[in-house]
């Protein structure tokens, strides 16, 4: 009796891990891989974060739905038919800039934040889309960052501070547009505050994360 409950048990396993995929890929936007993009099997918690080639590995069943997400970018859905590798190339969402949580809604949602983290479960919310500052991409692994701004300024002026507070950086910009960059690949890995005065006025601060 107890072999045959082995017997049933370790066929029961065996189905279960047949049913499997090994599911491999890469997440771009038009011509840059995009490092630390989520990609989630649609209603559960199973999900990975792309390397610093924008590629990815995870096993997941066919008819399993993807999710492939990055923060400014839209989110894109697949039903997986084939074992084989996928490529995956984000538009940029120019609406979307912060996810704001603030109604009802019986779905179930991802959201990937700023810091590489997943929300995952949430049962009752509304999205929302509003403009910020922001930069892009962040995490970035070389360092460099694409600072996007709401608007555009005569005179921007930026400090970098390290995570204990301390300055190491100051630039000042002339014509600032919406978009300008900001390099940290001299310096280590880590969090670093990026205080902005535009025209005069402080801004709201930003964490670039140098991975």
């Amino acid at each position: 009796m107890k072999k045959m409950t082995l017997l049933i048990v370790t066929l029961f396993f065996s189905v279960i891990t047949s049913a499997q995929v090994s599911i491999t890929g890469i997440v771009s936007n038009d011509s840059i891989p995009l490092e630390s993009a989520s990609v989630i099997i649609k209603n559960s918690t199973t999900g990975i974060a792309t390397n610093s080639k924008g590629e990815f590995k995870l096993k997941a069943q066919k008819g399993d739905t993807l999710l492939v997400s990055y923060l400014g970018y839209k989110t894109e859905e697949l039903v997986l038919t084939v074992s084989e590798s996928i490529t995956f190339k984000l538009k940029d969402d120019n609406n979307l800039d912060e996810v704001v949580v603030i109604g009802y809604s019986p779905s179930i949602y991802h959201i990937r934040t700023g810091c590489g983290g997943y929300v995952t479960q949430i049962n009752y919310l509304e999205i929302t889309k509003t403009k910020k500052n922001r930069l892009f991409p962040n995490p970035s692994s070389n360092g460099m960052f694409q600072l996007k701004l709401t608007e555009n300024y005569n005179k921007v002026e930026i400090s970098i501070a390290n995570i204990s507070g301390r300055i190491i950086q100051n630039s000042t910009y002339q014509k600032f547009g919406e978009i300008g960059s900001i390099d940290l690949s001299h310096f280590s890995t880590g969090i670093y505050i990026v205080n902005i005065i535009a025209d005069g006025k402080r801004l709201a601060t930003l964490r670039a994360i140098r991975s």
